[in-house]
């Protein structure tokens, strides 16, 4: 069962830590046990029911006060001769003195491997910590981009952040709780019952009460805590989103409505948060009056037995049996609230496990063949793709050669992006198929196949680190000068000579302390760098300069001719892809026409309809 839980991967490489760790719970546990019982016989001596000849009943700690155990002699027996020898040895005085400084070192060892227990178990918590949130961010950079459509960002990092942090405060810091408290309940219970069989009963007849209590906070625990993890994920998206978008927030005057909706949020927040944290504070309550109706049956059952004569109980068994059931309330609270703190990580690990289980749609083939360069052409034979029930392409059949410099174009929506996010495998076909030089593209390792393109997309993703760095990430293997000559084909040169640091100059988050133009022209150098032989663009000059967009077209006719690189670049700016070899026109997910730019404008198509509302001839 262990096997199939969530837990089994992280926690298996620690087997022999963890049993050596139980085995530590169990030495204190048992030292607490012996320390309690070791109290009986110190009594005896203190009240005066033992001398040096055993007087008054001779053995009346451990025959005289009905303490015998039936099976054979017990720790409270072994204790009792050995008091009466050092009575017996050394006087009343001095055995008393021996007998604390035996307790005082079994209370020492009692702590000494709770703590060492404690060392051991440190560690494993915290490594299954990183490695929970290691994989999580792993899993993250795999899945599909499809995953990510219906994800919102701030819940994804608050998983990996709060949720992760959720599981080691409620679930693992607890389970280091249960495997010391556990132990020490089961043998102070076994000791409770060395004393007095009869009155243990009693205590064993209050514990269905227990029971109903915890399984009733339980399950309302269950019911609250995903949803207080929903609303700090929603919370954590509406501050990103609010922050990135502060300018546009305060252009459209709407920055109390983005107030407005935070505070509401915060307040859900804060609603199910007192919500959640009264049930776990209910928990401690209502152990503790469980407790107290146990102290008080055992007070009337005990009192009982001793005012009656029956079941052989003494005053110091008594008193002994009362300070051993106190020591098991404290051990027995902490169980049940691991138990409510356990019930509210179960939420934080349901949302993790979405993750680390989600269906990786993009699987790579069991035996991957692999593809060193791109030799004759891509290739999509009969393609169609759907988003959910929405369907972005339909029976697409189109070839690109190798070399060639090909452009697609269309209205918003048409399904342009989605045909050349194929390439790289972001997306899959859900019918027909991809081809790179005549063979299904799922056929070859994926880290293969997306090493063969490089995408510069409309929105430049670029990084808080200098503008070197942020060229660097196409090639990590890159010389400088190759860094430098990759800056200058992408007309990036003007403005990187005239940063204060040049290449040393650190952009900000996202490259927020460039232009629009200037973060384009970055990823244009990242791509160029990379050198991969198909060069795919996505809007990538929309918001260039026509200047600068003059200068990048020569510098990608140059890619063509020079390097034979296949460049195939999605426009909006039909004024940028005048010059390529083919135009593909896409529309509603179909290709409605395709040909060169003057067969095409003189079609009187739907081409030339967008030339002419953007005044391009």
């Amino acid at each position: 069962m262990f096997k199939h839980s969530f837990f089994y991967r992280y926690l298996s490489p620690y087997a022999g830590r963890l049993l050596l760790n139980a085995f530590l719970r169990v030495l204190s546990a048992v030292f607490t046990m012996v320390l309690l019982l070791g109290v009986a016989p110190v009594l005896s001596l203190l009240f005066g029911r033992m001398d040096a000849a055993g007087a008054d009943g001779g053995t009346a700690v451990v025959e005289g006060t009905g303490m015998r155990d039936a099976l054979s002699e017990t720790v409270i027996q072994a204790a009792g001769q050995w008091v009466k020898g050092l009575v017996t040895e050394y006087g009343h005085a001095t055995a008393l003195g021996i007998v604390c400084a035996v307790l005082f070192g079994l209370y020492f060892l009692k702590n000494l491997f709770a703590y060492l227990g404690l060392y051991l178990f440190t560690p494993i918590r915290n490594n299954v910590v990183a490695r929970m949130r290691n994989d999580l961010f792993e899993r993250l950079m795999v899945l599909p981009l499809s995953f990510f459509a219906v994800q919102q960002k701030g819940d994804l990092i608050s998983r990996i952040s709060n949720d992760v942090q959720e599981i080691d405060e409620s679930v693992l810091k607890q389970v280091q709780q249960v495997l010391t408290d556990l132990a020490m309940v089961i043998l102070l219970v076994a000791g409770l019952f060395m004393i007095s069989t009869r009155l243990s009963l009693v205590v064993l007849a209050i514990l269905p009460i227990t029971g109903f209590a915890t399984g009733f906070f339980s399950k309302t625990l269950r019911r609250s805590s995903p949803k207080q993890q929903a609303s700090q994920g929603r919370l954590v998206t509406q501050t990103e989103e609010s922050i990135e978008g502060v300018k546009t927030l305060r252009s459209y005057n709407t920055v109390p409505f983005s107030i407005a909706r935070f505070k509401a949020e915060s307040q859900l927040f804060y609603k199910l948060k007192v919500k959640v944290l009264r049930r776990v504070d209910l928990g401690s309550p209502v152990s503790e009056v469980i407790g107290t109706l146990a102290v008080v049956c055992i007070l009337v059952a005990g009192g009982y037995f001793i005012l009656t004569g029956r079941g052989g109980l003494s005053p110091e068994g008594f008193i002994t049996y009362l300070l051993t059931m106190t020591m098991i309330l404290q051990p027995a609270k902490n169980l049940t609230t691991a138990y409510y703190g356990i019930q509210r990580g179960k939420g934080s690990v349901r949302r993790v496990k979405e993750i680390l289980f989600a269906d990786e749609v993009i699987m790579e083939a069991e035996r991957p063949v692999g593809i060193a360069a791109f030799g004759e052409a891509v290739e999509w034979r009969d393609v169609s793709f759907r988003y959910g029930d929405t369907e972005a392409l339909s029976h697409i059949d189109l070839r690109i050669s190798k070399g060639k410099y090909v452009a697609i174009v269309g209205p918003s929506g048409g399904g342009k992006s989605t045909l050349i996010n194929m390439i790289p495998r972001f997306y899959d076909v859900t019918a027909g198929e991809v081809l790179i030089d005549g063979r299904n593209i799922k056929e070859y390792r994926i880290d293969d196949v997306r090493r063969l393109s490089a995408l510069v997309s409309q929105d430049t993703v670029l990084f808080n680190d200098t503008i070197y760095n942020n060229i660097l990430l196409g090639n990590r293997q890159a010389t400088a000068e190759e860094v430098y000559r990759a800056a200058e084909e992408a007309n990036a040169m003007d403005f990187i000579n005239a940063c204060e640091h040049g290449f040393d100059t650190l952009i900000g988050d996202g490259g927020s302390k460039l232009s629009g133009g200037q973060r384009q022209r970055l990823g244009i150098a990242r791509a160029l760098l990379k050198n991969a032989p198909i060069l795919i663009l996505d809007e990538a000059s929309s918001a260039l300069d026509t200047e600068s967009e003059s200068m990048i077209q020569q510098a990608l006719e140059r890619q063509t001719g020079a390097r034979d690189r296949t460049i195939i670049s999605v426009a909006h700016r039909l004024s940028t892809i005048q010059h390529a070899d083919e135009i593909i026109v896409v529309d509603k997910g179909r290709i409605v026409e395709r040909g060169t730019h003057e067969a095409l404008f003189r079609a009187g198509g739907l081409y030339t309809k967008l030339c002419k509302m953007q005044q391009v001839e």
